[in-house]
């Protein structure tokens, strides 16, 4: 079997490429927890450093795709990553609180400038000169994110040890300005400039969010599918690096050594959905979601028995196993409940549900963390997802 269609490398190969190095050279993500910690931030000032960019990137989403459909996607892109790369490069520099949550929050907006005007902008030009590359497309590029991310992991393993934890930055930076240069010079664009008026976009918006709010509101199975995804993104953030990292490092974990992690946890995010698929039955998404959820908060209530390395880190990776393993049922079963005409917008506004549950959990686990420290909040978290559970199973699946 091909891996690559005839022609599909001529017309895709610097997205691909971009793709890998980006991820590779993106050392941020697998630090950033550790860092702000070893120069004295409290992990409620990290939550709310997380959640300046998040709120951020809610705000400036719909303005500057609008700027896209005005300049251009690749235009809009570039700047993208230009007011990206600032932003981590100058966070070698500062190490005031408040200019590096200024920093995160200019960091989200320039990251809206680059997510969804990337792939209208490759989408828009498959479309264009051979529509068969768009199935195939999305699935490689996650393979070349996969792949960087795993070997960016090994790579931040050997910088972050001899060369210290705050060069993530200026590699960081230097992701971007390579995938802007690499973009830049070799890839192409076809776009036809459209008059986009944003007050025109923020109409359509609230209009056609209402009218989706409405049919998920009335609707008795995307009811239930929303307030169980806020408590579900709520739980997990609880759970997440802003507990995990300090406790690893309380149990001797070196700074160093999170690359080793990082590459783990994207392995196992990697091949978790593909697992989870294999033992999937038609029609029985509810209650593989259901069971995955179950095993995976079970798993974390033995954290508090996690002494050690040792008995932490599997206790880590087999709850994100299971928790990643249901997001092709997860996504099944709720795109079963909505009308074509709707789909994108109650898509939409299931995205935008979940980002704000994170921007509010992010600086409440930081806060429990501070006050009964990561084990307890990873144990909380893990009862938390309960109610969850319970919303599934009163979903009444004889009335659909």
């Amino acid at each position: 079997m091909k891996l690559f269609e005839k022609s599909e490398l001529k017309l895709l190969w610097p997205f691909y490429l971009e793709y890998f190095l980006a991820s590779l050279l993106y050392l941020a993500p697998a630090f950033l927890t550790i860092y702000f910690l070893n120069i004295g931030f409290s992990l409620f000032q990290i939550g709310l450093i997380a959640a300046a960019s998040g709120l951020a990137i809610l705000v400036f989403e719909i303005p500057t795709g609008a700027f896209a459909d005005l300049y251009g996607r690749k235009m809009s892109v570039l700047l993208g990553y230009f007011i990206e790369g600032v932003c981590m490069l100058s966070l070698f520099f500062i190490k005031d609180f408040y200019w590096v949550v200024l920093i995160f929050g200019l960091w989200g907006f320039g990251a809206t400038f680059s997510s969804g005007s990337k792939d209208a902008w490759i989408v828009d030009m498959i479309n264009k000169k051979n529509k068969k590359f768009i199935h195939g497309f999305f699935n490689k590029m996650q393979v070349f994110i996969n792949l960087g991310s795993f070997f960016s992991g090994l790579l931040g393993v050997v910088i972050v040890k001899y060369f210290g934890i705050s060069i993530i930055w200026p590699i960081s930076a230097a992701c971007y300005l390579a995938s802007a240069v690499l973009l830049a010079l070799f890839a192409k664009e076809i776009y036809t400039t459209r008059r986009i008026k944003v007050r025109d976009s923020f109409i359509n918006l609230k209009t056609q969010t209402k009218k989706s709010l409405n049919y998920s509101y009335q609707h008795h199975v995307l009811f239930y599918l929303f307030i169980a995804l806020v408590i579900f993104v709520f739980a997990s953030q609880l759970q997440a690096n802003i507990s995990w990292v300090p406790l690893l490092k309380d149990l001797g974990m070196k700074d160093y050594q999170f690359g080793y992690l990082w590459s783990a946890m994207t392995l196992i995010v990697a091949i978790s959905p593909i697992v989870g698929i294999k033992f999937l039955k038609k029609g029985k998404e509810r209650n593989f979601i259901v069971l995955t959820i179950i095993l995976g908060a079970v798993i974390n209530l033995f954290i508090l028995f996690a002494f050690n390395l040792l008995l932490a880190i599997p206790i880590l990776l087999l709850s994100l196993f299971f928790f990643f393993s249901k997001n092709p049922a997860a996504e099944v079963y709720f795109h079963r409940f909505i009308p074509s005409k709707l789909r994108a917008t109650v898509g939409s506004v299931r995205s935008m549900i979940g980002a704000l549950a994170s921007v509010i959990a992010l600086p409440i686990a930081g806060l429990l963390v501070d006050w009964i420290g990561p084990k307890y909040t990873i144990f909380i978290s893990s009862l938390l997802m309960i109610p969850a559970i319970i919303l599934y199973l009163k979903i009444k699946e004889d009335k659909l």
